[in-house]
């Protein structure tokens, strides 16, 4: 460093110097030493080698050079703090920049569902998100998002399905089945809503449920355990009635029970329960039975129909059809 405030001194060093100079004598300790080079420089000149002639002369300039040199130094002191504490405010902002962007990504998280489905002849066990657990009768299947349990609990349903529910009281669970929701905090019961069906049925095995209508802001109905409500989706009508539980929810452990369900109404369930597909004559299809279905084959079912109502069934390709048997309904009407 004695070389280059010589040169300094001289005026003859280069701008890189001057400024790897300038930071040295940012410490106190080298000012003092840089003191020390000048004097011993000085001090090895002759007079006539000062400049100007003059030591007094030479003095005043060593003291503007030093002087414009410290103001310098403290330009970029000065210059150098203020950008820490810029680095600072703008690390501070890219922090507070970085949080709002996750939160507005978390917030403008794109929704997408989850579609889980039973085939026909299968009975699906789910476990959603929040814990809660479902069974799937064949041919039913739920829709949900991926932001359930953390903004919403809303499940789809198209068909029939039981539902045990993780109570929750700050985040209900919703189900909706065309244009009935049924919404519940944490409960146990059963819901028949398939497409065809005329009427949206929901059984409460236990807890409470609330019945809503989407399209009516004033539809509201709680729901007791043991209470079945069946929603007339023609005349929008809401029926409700004790029942035995047991006899719409045991579906789940592979036993069905038809309860005063039209024929109609039957050979759709038979469809999804045996994948099988029927027509039905216009004379027939307001026959209602009511029975109960274990472990038979489809052949043993429609036996036992045939036995008790006044119907034929004719297999036609992979298709039976449902028509009235003349002869039967005579006999019942004791006209033979």
């Amino acid at each position: 460093m004695k070389e280059i405030v010589i040169k300094y001194l001289e005026d003859r060093a280069t701008k890189e110097e001057k400024e790897k100079l300038l930071a040295w004598l940012r410490n106190k300790e080298n000012r003092i030493v840089f003191n020390s080079y000048s004097l011993d420089w000085k001090k090895s000149l002759d007079s006539e080698q000062l400049p100007f002639g003059s030591e007094e002369v030479w003095n005043k300039i060593q003291a503007h050079l030093l002087q414009r040199s410290f103001s310098r130094w403290q330009k970029t002191f000065k210059t150098q703090q203020i950008l820490k504490i810029a680095a600072i405010f703008f690390f501070l902002l890219s922090i507070g920049s970085l949080i709002y962007l996750f939160s507005n990504r978390q917030n403008s998280t794109p929704e997408f569902f989850t579609n889980v489905i039973a085939d026909c002849g299968q009975i699906s066990k789910v476990k959603l998100p929040d814990g809660s657990m479902v069974w799937l009768n064949s041919g039913s299947q739920i829709t949900y998002s991926n932001l359930f349990s953390s903004k919403n609990r809303n499940i789809n349903l198209e068909g029939e399905a039981y539902f045990k529910v993780t109570r929750n009281t700050e985040l209900p669970l919703i189900v909706s089945c065309n244009e009935i929701q049924v919404k519940v905090l944490g409960t146990e019961f059963n819901v028949t809503a398939y497409p065809r069906s005329k009427h949206i049925d929901v059984v409460l095995e236990k807890g409470s449920i609330e019945l809503l209508n989407k399209n009516v802001e004033s539809f509201s109905y709680k729901i007791k355990p043991g209470e079945r409500a069946s929603f007339n989706k023609t005349n929008r009508k809401l029926q409700v009635s004790n029942v035995n539980t047991s006899k719409f929810t045991s579906w789940k452990e592979g036993v069905i029970n038809i309860y005063n369900q039209s024929l109609e109404e039957l050979a759709e369930r038979l469809k999804v329960r045996y994948n099988q597909k029927f027509i039905i004559g216009d004379d027939v299809k307001n026959i209602h039975y009511t029975f109960t279905i274990n472990n038979e084959s489809i052949d043993e079912i429609i036996k036992l129909m045939e036995g008790i109502s006044p119907i034929k069934a004719i297999q036609k390709n992979d298709t039976i059809l449902f028509k009235l048997d003349k002869n039967k309904k005579r006999m019942v009407e004791g006209k033979i």
